[in-house]
């Protein structure tokens, strides 16, 4: 039978340091195994995902938590009670183990996510005449919107999709 990669931690509940006192607690779960290794599996199966190979670190969000995977801690933020940081963390070592032992089977992933060009570039690649034909008043305010939502590239007549693409690619 394989062997799970975390077999000790111990958790510990904290409120964030910007916000002393807060409800909204944060669970640190510091493991006695380093699991460095596992991250690109993990990077490349969990959805929603930022991966830092150099640093080692892997954040996730999912079911509105946020996940940071480091080799010797797992964070999760945020956690209401003792007993939601008992469950989440038993979900999670579980998970991480689990893709331990299945890791002969998937192909790691030492990417992390694209970031998005900044708004000046986007910005650089339209009119900057304010036409309005894209249904925004300024182009600035469309180029912050294609900054999120790159979809809509086709609603400014005179930006280049090959441009704009290449831009993307950079990310």
């Amino acid at each position: 039978m394989p062997q799970n990669l975390i077999r000790g931690y111990e958790i510990r509940l904290a409120s964030p340091e910007c916000h002393p006192g807060s409800d909204r607690l944060r669970a640190f779960i510091s493991l006695e195994d380093d699991i460095s290794e596992v991250l690109p599996y993990l990077n490349a199966e969990l959805v929603g995902f930022d991966y830092h190979h150099q640093d080692k670190i892997l954040l996730w969000a999912n079911n509105g938590k946020i996940y940071a995977f480091r080799p010797h801690e797992i964070a999760i933020a945020p956690v209401l009670d003792n007993e939601e940081a008992q469950e989440l963390t038993n979900n999670i070592i579980h998970t991480v183990n689990d893709v331990w032992q299945q890791r002969d089977k998937i192909q790691p992933n030492f990417e992390g996510r694209k970031r998005p060009p900044s708004l000046l570039d986007i910005y650089k690649l339209l009119p900057s005449t304010n036409c309005k034909e894209c249904g925004f008043p300024t182009c600035m305010a469309f180029a912050a919107t294609l900054r999120n939502d790159s979809s809509k590239s086709s609603l400014c007549p005179y930006l280049s999709e090959q441009e704009y693409a290449r831009l993307l690619d950079k990310g």
